[in-house]
């Protein structure tokens, strides 16, 4: 009964040092199993305290192989890690980084509550040290990575997306982890200041993924991929798309000319970047253009073919989506993008 009191009152946070090791000594001298249990219980909401793992250590040495009933396999790391005294969460993650097993069966096997401080911990410092490459997406699954993110405070999910992004660019992002980032930090189109903690070029990657994925979706009703595959490669070369959905047309912005495609595969036309934003774009706000009854009408508004309006340089050309059309687009995207970039 005395034994049971006092690991059952542990860890006794008001007693001085010499108490606590007196207490330590008394457990570990008439040790049984429920003490190492609950200290290893205790231990996993209050990783920092040494008395606790001290006492673990001991649990350990005593039951000779047999703690918790865990496995061999899982057991031998698990004691070395706890050996280390001050380097036990160091120990523990290195094991979970290095092994070929999903992080989360190996905490079951440990006997690791959910949603403890220490899951919370060794996930976080797993994520943190294992996201510069997809050892670690690829062995415990995209889903439970993205899960895994979700337990964490902002400032902490900022550290982890930092490096996710900072070590891939927009082709290696997995859609589950940048969605839930959109998710819950906006798209840094409209609110960027909510993206400071990455570097331009991390900024960069993530608004080239938007794009990627508005094209994806403007061009899902095509009956083939054609048209998406050949605009997604000058995404790098793009600095925003901008889709609407009546009429179903998109807008595609380079440095210094715009490509407007329309829904209904046709043709896409060109205009110089300055007059399309003075002339063509202020349209869709217009009293006439939203008065139009049909898309066709309101598409024919955004079908200008004159080479200069309003003292502006205006349409470039129309190209239409027939035969062998690529490899025409590439003979005059590679002309615009030379005239208007060098």
């Amino acid at each position: 009964m005395d034994i049971l009191l006092l690991i059952y009152e542990y860890p006794f946070p008001h007693e001085n040092h010499d108490t606590k090791m007196r207490i330590n000594d008394i457990l570990s001298q008439k040790y049984t199993t429920l003490v190492g249990r609950t200290a290893w219980q205790l231990f996993q909401q209050d990783i920092e305290d040494r008395y606790l793992q001290q006492l673990i250590k001991k649990s350990i040495e005593l039951e000779k192989g047999s703690f918790l009933h865990i496995d061999e396999e899982y057991l031998v790391p698990l004691e070395r890690a706890i050996k280390k005294d001050k380097d036990i969460i160091r120990e523990l993650t290195n094991f979970l980084l290095s092994s070929k097993n999903p992080s989360l069966d190996i905490l079951s096997r440990w006997k690791v509550k959910e949603r403890s401080n220490l899951e919370d911990r060794l996930i976080y410092d797993m994520l943190l040290e294992g996201l510069n490459d997809n050892s670690i997406i690829n062995r415990d699954g995209v889903s439970k990575v993205a899960k895994a993110f979700e337990k964490y405070s902002m400032n902490e999910y900022k550290s982890l997306l930092k490096i996710y992004i900072e070590s891939r660019n927009h082709k290696s992002f997995h859609y589950e982890l940048l969605n839930q980032a959109i998710k819950r930090l906006y798209n840094p189109n409209d609110r960027l200041e909510d993206w400071t903690f990455l570097t331009s070029q991390g900024v960069e990657q993530v608004k080239r993924w938007l794009m990627v994925n508005e094209l994806k979706k403007f061009f899902d009703n095509d009956t083939n991929s054609k048209r998406f595959d050949y605009w997604k490669r000058y995404i790098d070369y793009m600095e925003l798309v901008m889709p609407l959905k009546n009429p179903f047309v998109a807008f595609m912005y380079f440095k210094n000319f715009v490509v407007v495609e329309f829904g209904d595969m046709g043709a896409a036309y060109f205009y110089h970047r300055e007059g399309f934003e003075e002339v063509i774009y202020p349209r869709i706000n217009d009293y006439r253009f939203k008065n139009k009854k049909s898309q066709s009408a309101r598409e024919s508004m955004l079908k200008e073919t004159d080479t200069s309006l309003g003292g502006f340089e205006l349409y470039i050309i129309k190209m239409e989506h027939r035969g062998n059309w690529p490899d025409r687009f590439d003979i005059k995207m590679r002309d615009l993008l030379i005239e208007f970039n060098g």
